[in-house]
Order: C-alpha cells, then sequence, then structure tokens
C-alpha cells in the first residue's frame, strides 16, 4: 500500500511539474506572474540564491517577495519563502540544475501538510456576511484589532491576512479559523461589538501561536511584543 502511495505521489509532482512548464500563454487570463524581489534576504548560499530566485519567477502563480509569503490558490495556501529556500538549499546540485522542477515539487511537498511557515487557507470561509462585515471588512476588523502599524494585505477571496513585523519576518492567519472564535466568542457576548470580540480574539490566538496562525520565521519574543501590543509571556 505504501508502495502505491509513493507512486501516486510521484505521478502528481511529475503532472505539476510538467503542467508549469508549459508556455505561460496556457496561463488564466489576467494572471500577471508573480512579484518576487530579488535583494530579499533569504538566509540562503548566495550560489542557490539566483538559481532559486529562477524557479520561482518561472511559477505561475502570485509570490510576495517583500512579504517573504507565497501564495498559492490552487489549493489556497499560504507558504514561507523562507522554509522553501531552505528546503531549496538543502537539495544541493539537484536544485542547481532544475531549479523549476525543484520549486514546484517542493511547493507541493511543503504545501500537502500544515505545518510552521505552511497554512492551510478555505475559499468557502464566510458566505454572505457576519454582523454586517462581508468578507473584505472582516479581514479589516481582524488586522486592526492586531496592535502597531505594521505593514499588512488580506485576500478575503482565500480568507488570507497577513502582517509584517519589522520588515524581517511575517505573521500568516487564516481568517477562517479567526472566524470560528469570533463566533464562539459571539455567542458568549452578544452584547460586545465586533471590535471589543476581535480585540479579546487576536491576542489569544497570536499567543498561544494558533492553529490558524503561522510566521515566515519564527518568532522573536520582539515580533511578539509588536503584534500584541505589550510584553509578552516568556515562551
Amino acid at each position: 500500500m505504501w508502495i502505491a502511495v509513493a507512486v501516486l505521489a510521484a505521478i502528481v509532482v511529475g503532472a505539476m511539474v510538467w503542467w508549469f512548464r508549459r508556455d505561460p500563454v496556457g496561463r488564466v487570463a489576467g494572471d500577471t506572474g508573480n512579484t518576487f524581489e530579488a535583494d530579499m534576504d533569504l538566509g540562503i548560499p548566495a550560489e542557490a540564491e539566483p538559481a532559486f530566485m529562477e524557479g520561482l519567477r518561472a511559477y505561475p502563480l502570485r509570490v510576495g517577495g517583500r512579504r517573504g509569503v507565497l501564495t498559492t490558490y490552487e489549493p489556497p495556501r499560504l507558504i514561507s519563502l523562507h522554509l522553501l529556500a531552505d528546503a531549496f538549499a538543502a537539495r544541493r546540485d539537484a536544485a542547481l540544475h532544475d531549479p523549476q522542477g525543484t520549486v514546484v515539487a517542493l511547493i507541493a511537498h511543503l504545501g500537502a501538510v500544515e505545518r510552521p511557515g505552511v497554512l492551510h487557507l478555505r475559499e468557502d470561509w464566510l458566505e454572505g456576511e457576519v454582523d454586517g462585515m462581508d468578507r473584505a471588512a472582516f479581514a479589516e476588523a481582524a488586522r486592526e484589532a492586531v496592535s502597531g502599524e505594521c505593514p499588512w494585505s488580506a485576500d478575503p477571496a482565500i480568507g488570507a491576512l497577513q502582517v509584517t513585523v519589522r520588515e524581517t519576518n511575517t505573521m500568516m492567519l487564516d481568517l477562517a479559523r479567526v472566524l470560528e472564535l469570533y463566533r464562539e466568542a459571539r455567542e458568549e457576548r452578544p452584547e460586545a461589538t465586533a471590535g471589543e470580540l476581535l480585540r479579546e480574539v487576536m491576542p489569544r490566538l497570536i499567543a498561544t501561536g494558533g492553529p490558524g496562525l503561522t510566521w515566515t520565521k519564527p518568532p522573536t519574543q520582539e515580533d511578539l511584543r509588536i503584534v500584541l501590543g505589550g510584553t509578552p509571556e516568556p515562551a
């Protein structure tokens, strides 16, 4: 049985490699490729970084290089570029000889299981509204409940929220699970405002580290202090 599963996994990865090597004209209309920035510090050997960027630029889904996050849509995932870069560098010569195939295979492998640096999302996370908020309004309200003036972005279509701390680390949140916590809090406090509930839910989620939350790199005490607006408890 294990052999059959391994063979099936190899077939899936091989199919992905073939698909992403097709002519770019096969992309969905309006797709503009990725936005990976070459000056990002990935912390990998200098000889591996150009090949890694080559593989990323060939990947036809959006890559947020500035915030260190790769976003995929089929299926919806947020993947730390630092995690991906480390895995790429570990492949050594194989990665240098086939950067595009290596990137595709690693995205399939790393994205298959939720782990530190990988967040699984859901497109159907909110149908209609909750307390008068649609997807975009809920995403903005959740971000406002996080302390600080950190750069942030949201993708309401897949329930993704990203908050970048000190330009070196990005906190990634699954709004579907934030919404679940919000609804639980609403049942306990029906009279509270949306802002009050989110100011309870968000710090608790951040302090506990998820599920539904991860970072592009392990957060420092200073990272946590910034997003929590105070001094976090020692880990």
